[in-house]
Formats: C-alpha cells, structure tokens, sequence
C-alpha cells in the first residue's frame, strides 16, 4: 500500500495552524489592552481557533484505520500493534502535559482506545456505515453544544469511517472536480457562519468546522494536485514529522519565556501577540528546513520511529516486509502520523474573552498506510 501525499500535506497545513493557536495559550498572553480585545486575538478567533484541530482529529481516525489495514495484513495479532501504538501515544502525552497542561496526546489516546479500537471488531462490511453515523451523530451534537472537546469522538470515526470505505485512496486518483463543488458549496456557508460567530461566540465551533472543511478543500485543490511544488514538498516534510514538529515546537515557545522581556513577548507587553504570529512563523520556517534536511537522509521523523518501533516490537509478520521506501522516493510516496492535536496542542488553555472553549491539537500519531520504514542512512 502506497503512502498517500494527501495526507501528509493536509496535516503539515493543520500542524501549521496549530503553533498559531497554541503559542498564545503557551506564553499566557494577556488578551485585554487597553480595555479592548487585542485585534490579534480577534484574527485568531475567526481564522485559527477551532479551524485546524477538526483536520487533525479527521486524519487521526483515517491514519488508524488504514494502520488497522495494513496490521491485519502484516500482523499475526493486529489489535496488539494497534494497543501498542495508542499507549504509547498516551505516554507521550502524559510527559508532554508536564510541559504543557491540557495538550492532547493524552486525551486523543483515551478517546482511541474508548471509540476507535473497539471499532475493530465491527464485521469489515458494517465498520464504514456504523461509525460514520456514530460520527456524524456526535459530531453534530458536539457542534451544537459549543464544546469543541467533544468533537473529536465523531471526528475520530468519521476519519476511520472514511479509511476503511478507501476514500483517501479514491480522492488521492479521483477527479478533483468533486472538491471543487463541494468547495463551491461551503464558501455561502462559511460566510453565514462567521456572520453568526460575530454575532455568537458560541458559534464558533460550527463556525470552526466548516471554515475547516472550506481549508481541507482549498489545500487539495491548490496544493494537493501539485505535490511536487516547493509549498507541496514543505508541507509534505512538515507533514510526515508532524509529532515531531509538534512536541519540539512545545519546548522551543517554553524556552522563548525565559527571552520574553528582550523578544517583547511577554503577558501585557505592547505588541505581544504580533510579535507571538512572528515567532511562529520563524518556527515553522525553521521546522520545515530542518525537516527537509531529516527526511533527505531518513525515512521518518524520530519520534514518528519511535513510535513504530514500539507499536511492531517483537510481532511476528504474517505476509513478507514491505520493502522500505527509497529516501529518494520519499517525495513521491509520502503519508504519515497527529494530531492536535486538537485533540491537540493546548489550545484549550489560551487566553481569550469568548465563551466557547478552546481546543488543544495534536498532529494525527497514526499512519497512512502502515508501511514499515527503517529509521536509519
């Protein structure tokens, strides 16, 4: 089974979005200035919150049912790769907490093992049409109840619906004229929903998960028919390191706290949250350079091969080792990881006067297709 470019850029775009949302809540910003709402935090309400972490929830769920497919092809006791790989992202997220309350490693863990391996033991004719209602059920009632949190069970099935119909395969080859309707479609929604967010700050966790389908869409057709572009290969590279990106992007933002006063970041500082955006774009910068660079001479990130290392140690492999891809191949047969994280990146815990919670993210910690790869020259 083939990687899928798709997917890696669709979440190097989200893992993008969410430094922006999560930086903030790590340096503690103040959102008031002057007795009025910083306008930066006004940007970030209508365009980032909520925006990113439904994507990242969606991947999770696609990446877990397509490393279930392929463990049940690879594995003589698949649900025990599958255990593995999700307590070991909970060990991740139980550590990460300690540097960042309120991330979501952990609670995405929680969720899969409630929701998503249990899903496994649906008969293969019933596991799409089962948890895609589920899905949608929760996904709607969790919208309406203004509690992004709850998002990310129906977010979780509604991606593992959708990997296990084979829908990241068919829109990987598919006529891409069907994202562009439904793009046309969504674009009088998007606009009524950030007119009733503005209007209801409760909303804008409806209004979140349609500007994030309206972004998924962009992204496909702009970039995802064009992979091999510079922003394609960035945001692939991003995208296949992606919990590795997310948890360093976490200690670097800890680390700027103790430079707050001379980069002007700190709390009250004047200018605070423009500098922050700033910061986050070096990041990024820097995040895509240095993973260009890894990827030019391994097959994974580190802590992506970690975590496969952990998930297949010591299984005995029923089927023949799919061969490990050839770095030089990377580019062309690319797939990965989580997160969000929302369920993700502490975004729960940013500053803001709206009433509707916040989200952490974390970048999808599952695979697109399973494949092995070493971690080595």
């Amino acid at each position: 089974m083939r990687r899928l470019p798709s997917l890696d850029i669709l979440r190097g775009f989200a893992l993008c979005g969410i430094l922006f949302a999560n930086a903030p809540a790590i340096l503690r910003l103040d959102p008031i200035r002057d007795d009025a709402v910083d306008p930066v935090l006004r940007w970030l309400e209508f365009g980032v919150y909520h925006r990113f972490f439904p994507l990242f929830s969606l991947l999770f769920g696609i990446g877990f049912a397509l490393m279930w497919r392929s463990a049940r092809e690879r594995a003589r006791s698949p649900r025990v790769v599958m255990l593995r790989r999700v307590l070991a992202i909970g060990a991740l997220g139980a550590v990460h907490q300690l540097l960042q309350p309120g991330e979501a490693l952990l609670p995405y863990a929680i969720v899969a093992l409630a929701l998503l391996l249990p899903a496994t033991f649906l008969p293969d004719r019933w596991a799409a049409p089962v948890t895609g209602a589920l899905g949608a059920m929760l996904t709607v009632a969790a919208a309406f109840a203004a509690n992004g949190l709850l998002l990310v069970p129906g977010l979780f099935l509604l991606g593992f619906a959708a990997g296990s119909a084979g829908l990241p395969q068919r829109l990987e080859v598919g006529d891409k004229r069907v994202v562009m309707f439904v793009l046309l479609g969504l674009v009088p929604a998007a606009v009524a929903a950030l007119i009733w967010q503005a209007a209801d700050a409760e909303a804008g966790v409806i209004a979140g998960l349609v500007m994030a389908a309206v972004y998924g869409c962009v992204v496909l057709l702009a970039v995802c028919t064009r992979p091999d572009s510079a922003v394609g290969r960035v945001l692939t590279a991003l995208g296949r390191t992606a919990l590795t990106n997310y948890l360093t992007a976490t200690g670097i933002i800890i680390a700027a706290r103790f430079f707050a006063t001379p980069l002007g970041i700190e709390p009250t500082a004047p200018g605070a949250w423009g500098r922050t955006l700033a910061l986050c774009v070096l990041i990024l910068a820097a995040q895509a350079a240095v993973s260009l660079w890894w990827l030019g001479r391994f097959a994974q990130g580190p802590v992506e091969w970690l975590l496969r290392r952990v998930s297949w140690a010591g299984m005995s492999v029923s089927a023949p080792t799919v061969p490990t891809v050839p770095v030089d191949a990377a580019a062309t047969a690319t797939a990965s990881t989580t997160a969000s994280p929302q369920v993700a990146f502490g975004a729960n815990a940013r500053p803001t006067v709206s009433t509707v919670r916040a989200v952490p993210v974390t970048p999808d910690s599952g695979a697109n297709d399973g494949r092995a790869e070493r971690y080595s020259r």
